[in-house]
């Protein structure tokens, strides 16, 4: 860390990315040599039914997603980290770009082939947002494919990140077959310990439950809304706590009119806990492939589907909207169970092959039960 500091010839944001890096390996070397301990009494029984591991896996996912890791280890074998973490534990931020038609240890093997590509790839980019390639600045390279991080310095590079990440489709287009993400990649600890809030509290027991040994579907839904209900198989559930109005055939089974549908949906790890707190929600502003498509409402006008909370009747597409979470030997992904108020749901034609559906307000979602899925 002091050669770091001591480089001259590294700007700031370099130096801090590079000390996020060396973190990182830092967890790993302590992890294997037995330094640091994850909760101990999850591995006592990690199964998809043990509630510990429920707890864990959320937690875990989401402070994964902000780079953190739920571990315990002693000032004596933390080699400086817990220093490096107040002192740099500070808000900052870098775009990435994973290329995934390089390979990483070709390249960074190869001093010449990598100069090579960051030249490139910073006069497309400087060519794509019409900015000097002075600005952009190379924070470092990394596995993953091949990713390069770096940051848009200057005079409004807050614009500049923004339009990178509007028009990333055609930027990728030009530069390679990859994706692009803004990167986190040091959040304020006291900031996003407060945002771990999930407890036992907000699950309801009565209704946790596995489908083992049951069969692929079943016809569900009030007579005017006949449906193949998918069991959720391969999964174990936890029942959430919901609100409620006093009437509850929403959520009953029994073909009453006013029985919801029973839907998916896959999230990436950071909303899990807002989700768990105050259910599914449709971002305003989203970009969504199909919300000028055309489908028939609940009074048989044609409209368009709009934006939405997208949701499946089949797990397997929910999966591809999901991060797995390692414990031990074994990885958890988490999926919702929701009852959806089957009058809203929107599907054109062009959805109905991929089994997507959209719902456009929250109000008509109710999200009931987490799915922990074991990756096999």
């Amino acid at each position: 860390m002091n050669k770091l500091d001591n480089n001259n010839n590294l700007t700031n944001n370099q130096k801090q990315f590079q000390k996020h890096q060396y973190q990182q390996q830092l967890l790993k070397k302590l992890k294997d040599q037995g330094e640091v301990k994850e909760i101990p009494h999850v591995k006592q029984n990690i199964e998809a039914s043990n509630p510990e591991v429920a707890l864990y896996v959320l937690k875990e996912s989401l402070l994964r997603d902000q780079n953190r890791e739920l571990l315990q280890t002693s000032k004596q074998y933390s080699f400086g980290f817990d220093s490096i973490l107040g002192a740099y534990g500070s808000d900052q931020s870098c775009l990435k770009v994973r290329n995934t038609n390089l390979d990483y240890d070709t390249i960074v093997n190869d001093n010449q082939l990598l100069e090579k590509h960051l030249i490139e790839f910073k006069q497309k980019l400087s060519n794509s947002l019409n900015i000097s390639i002075d600005q952009i600045e190379i924070l470092g390279v990394s596995k993953g494919s091949f990713e390069i991080n770096f940051q848009i310095t200057g005079k409004n590079s807050d614009e500049q990140k923004q339009k990178i990440l509007d028009n990333k489709n055609q930027f990728l287009k030009e530069y390679c077959n990859g994706q692009i993400e803004y990167v986190d990649y040091y959040q304020q600890a006291s900031q996003y310990a407060k945002g771990v809030t999930l407890s036992s509290d907000d699950f309801n027991p009565s209704h946790n439950m596995s489908w083992d040994g049951f069969h692929e579907k079943e016809q569900r839904g009030p007579p005017y809304h006949r449906y193949d209900y998918y069991f959720p198989i391969g999964c174990y559930g936890f029942g959430l706590k919901v609100k409620s109005d006093g009437n509850d055939d929403w959520i009953k089974m029994d073909g009453n009119p006013n029985e919801w549908r029973i839907m998916y949906h896959g999230t990436k790890n950071q909303a899990v806990s807002a989700i768990v707190k105050t259910g599914l929600n449709c971002l305003p502003n989203s970009r969504q492939a199909y919300d000028e498509n055309y489908c028939i409402d609940e009074f048989g006008n044609k409209v368009n589907v709009g934006k939405g909370i997208y949701f499946s009747d089949r797990i397997s597409v929910c999966l591809g909207y999901c991060s797995y979470t390692q414990i031990g030997n074994k990885q958890f992904a988490v999926i919702f169970m929701s009852r959806v108020d089957p009058k809203k749901i929107r599907q054109s034609d062009r959805m109905k092959p991929i089994n997507y559906f959209v719902v456009n307000k929250s109000e008509d979602v109710r999200p009931y039960r987490i799915l922990l899925h074991e990756k096999k």
